[in-house]
C-alpha cells in the first residue's frame, strides 16, 4: 500500500525541492565546501588524535554533527525564502497530531478505523473517522498560536462535511447489505475542527461556531467517548474504510500520472 503523507507535508516537500532546483549552483558550492572541510577535520584529528576507539568515536560524532549543521542551515534558508513554509509545517504537526489521537482513540475502542487526507475533485479531507458509536466524523485539524478565523475554519469543516457525505454516499449506493448494518443512515458525518498549537488551550468545551465544534487536540479522545447515537457495527465500518482507502489510493494514483511521476507518493 502506498505511504500516506498530509497535504501539508506533500506541499512543503513540493515546495523544498522547488527551492533547492532554484539554488543548485550555490547548493552545490556549499557542498563541495561541507567536504573540504570534513576532509580537513577528519586529517587533522587523525594525524594530532592517538589511535583509540574514542578517537573514532569523536571522529564519527564531528562528521555527524557536520553533516546535521549543514542540513540544518539549507532548512533554515529555505523557511527564510518561503513566507508559506511554515505554514504547511504547522499543518502537518496538527495531522500527526489528530492521527497520534485517533491511534488512541482505536486502541480505546472508541472508533474503527479513519483514513486520512482524502484527495477529492473538489477539496480534500483531512481526515473521516468511522467511529463506533457517532457515525462518522470529518475532521479539519489546524495548528493555531492565535485563533482569528475561527469563521473560516468553520466554512472549511462545513465544506469538508459535505465531501465526505458525497463520497460515502457514492460508496453505499446500492450497498443495501452495507446500510442496514450501520443500524442508523450511515451518511451521517460530524463536522469538526481540532485545534493544536498553543491556542488549543483557550478552545473551551463545547465551543460551536455556525454548527461547527472546535475541539482542543488534547480533548478530542475525550470528545470521541462523548458521541452517542449512531452505532456502526463492525461490518458496515470494514466496508465503508476499504472503499474509502481504495478511493484514496485511486486519486493519488491519477495525481501521480497527472503529474507524470509514475508511482504514488
Amino acid at each position: 500500500m502506498p505511504t500516506n503523507h498530509p497535504y501539508s507535508r506533500r506541499e512543503f516537500r513540493r515546495r523544498m525541492r522547488g527551492w533547492l532546483r532554484t539554488n543548485l549552483h550555490l547548493i552545490a558550492l556549499l557542498s563541495i565546501g561541507l567536504v573540504a572541510l570534513l576532509a580537513i577535520i577528519t586529517t587533522l584529528v587523525l594525524a594530532t588524535a592517538p589511535a583509540s576507539p574514542f578517537t573514532w568515536w569523536l571522529l564519527g560524532g564531528l562528521q555527524v554533527g557536520m553533516v546535521a549543521a549543514y542540513a540544518h542551515v539549507l532548512h533554515l534558508g529555505f523557511l527564510a525564502h518561503d513566507t508559506d513554509a511554515i505554514r504547511h509545517v504547522r499543518g502537518a504537526w496538527g495531522e500527526d497530531n489528530t492521527r497520534s489521537e485517533l491511534q488512541r482513540a482505536k486502541r480505546k475502542r472508541l472508533v474503527w478505523g479513519w483514513v486520512d487526507s482524502l484527495d477529492l475533485l473538489y477539496g480534500d479531507i483531512d481526515h473521516l473517522v468511522v467511529t463506533r458509536l457517532g457515525g462518522l466524523v470529518a475532521i479539519d485539524s489546524k495548528w493555531r498560536n492565535k485563533i482569528n478565523d475561527t469563521a473560516e475554519m468553520a466554512r472549511s469543516a462545513q465544506k469538508a462535511r459535505l465531501r465526505a457525505e458525497g463520497l460515502t454516499r457514492d460508496l453505499l449506493k446500492g450497498d443495501t447489505r452495507g446500510a442496514r448494518r450501520a443500524k442508523v443512515n450511515p451518511l451521517s458525518v460530524t463536522a469538526v475542527v481540532v485545534v493544536w498549537g498553543a491556542d488549543q488551550h483557550t478552545v473551551p468545551d463545547g465551543a460551536m461556531i455556525d454548527g461547527v465544534e472546535f475541539v482542543a487536540g488534547r480533548r478530542l479522545v475525550a470528545w470521541l467517548a462523548r458521541l452517542d447515537g449512531q452505532p456502526v457495527d463492525q461490518a458496515a465500518a470494514a466496508g465503508i474504510l476499504r472503499g474509502l482507502d481504495d478511493r484514496r489510493i485511486s486519486a493519488k494514483q491519477a495525481q501521480a500520472a497527472r503529474n507524470g511521476d509514475g508511482h504514488t507518493r
